[in-house]
């Protein structure tokens, strides 16, 4: 069942990509101008380091570090998960009505409704500064653990991203107000995660490591590339469960939206 889910979701995302390729200047537009607003997130960062040398004992090129993976990981959940975040609209719509008609997982057909390529701007955005990142950090020591690592980061991080957002859309079966409610944890949490959790009060730390794990997705691994300790004494294992964390997550915000599908009664519209 799985397996057919996600084979149906790869030929859906491939219609819409060879739909958007009819249009390769205004896609190759759309992209580079999303990677120019993305650019100048990135740049507001050098702005914060040309006044202030450290920022809570990390130097110019670790932060950068953290901001590019938590970056790539966004862009991955910004991708892969777009439809999920629009989910409100199809609520308020009442087209979710049709959706659960056909013979075909709903989750499959709502996380497939607005992939964008366009999107690769901000991964785009993200390789490109962790490269500068890394040329910044040129004396960083580099292994096969590393590697993998960052590997598990970045699947981590996109896929606890996506859960918010799939929490988010689960509410909207009670209500289609849930819009800030998500945008705290999504668009808030991208922009904590891009800087160094340790300048932000124990209680928040706690937050993205232990209730809403996003600390898992980028803050974790680039400490264990960086070499540097991990919060509330937490061994450097603990990076190598950052995939298991993310997963379990996910089956909650799984679980919640199965829950929500169950119960869900039609507009009548």
């Amino acid at each position: 069942m799985l397996l057919n889910d996600l084979r149906l979701y790869l030929r859906l995302i491939g219609i819409q990509i060879r739909s958007q390729l009819q249009y390769k200047a205004n896609l190759l537009v759309d992209i580079v101008t999303y990677f120019c607003v993305t650019g100048l997130e990135f740049l507001t960062l050098f702005l914060y380091f040309a006044q202030f040398p450290v920022m809570g004992g990390w130097h110019v090129g670790e932060v950068a570090l953290l901001y590019s993976v938590t970056s790539i990981g966004f862009g991955l959940a910004e991708l892969f998960g777009a439809g999920i975040d629009s989910f409100d609209e199809i609520i308020r719509r009442g087209d979710f009505d049709r959706v659960l008609l056909r013979p075909v997982t709903a989750l499959v057909q709502i996380a497939s409704n607005e992939f964008r390529l366009r999107r690769l701007g901000r991964i785009t955005q993200g390789i490109l500064s962790s490269w500068l990142a890394l040329f910044l950090l040129h004396g960083l020591r580099w292994t096969a653990l590393k590697a993998l690592v960052l590997v598990f980061g970045f699947i981590s991080s996109a896929i606890i991203f996506d859960s918010i957002l799939l929490m988010g859309a689960t509410i909207c079966f009670w209500s289609v107000e849930t819009t800030e409610i998500t945008n705290i944890l999504y668009y808030g949490g991208r922009e904590m995660l891009s800087y160094p959790i340790t300048i932000y009060h124990q209680l928040l730390q706690r937050l993205l490591l232990f209730v809403v794990p996003l600390a898992f997705g980028s803050y974790l691994p680039v400490c264990y590339l960086l070499d540097r300790p991990l919060p509330f004494g937490f061994s450097p294992a603990v990076v190598l469960l950052s995939p298991l964390v993310a997963l379990a997550f996910g089956g909650v915000s799984l679980w919640i939206w199965g829950y929500g599908v169950r119960h869900y009664q039609s507009t009548g519209s």
